[in-house]
């Protein structure tokens, strides 16, 4: 039941299908920013680094975790 529940909050992929936590690290990678600053936000398919506001939108990411 808790793992299930736990599901609900915690998603594993993107809307593409992709690993948030590798695109977390490729982002953090590519600007020189700690992984731990950076957060998706599943109701806006958005990553956002909560430190410097940054944000990347869907048409971005190839540009910045290709």
């Amino acid at each position: 039941m808790l793992s299930a529940i736990k599901e609900l909050f915690t998603p594993h992929k993107d809307y593409a299908g992709r690993h948030i936590d590798a695109v977390i690290d490729r982002l953090a990678a590519q600007t020189g920013t700690e992984t731990h600053a950076w957060s998706y936000l599943h109701e806006q398919a958005v990553y956002g680094n909560t430190l410097n506001g940054m944000r990347i939108y869907p048409h971005e990411l190839r540009k910045y975790a290709a």
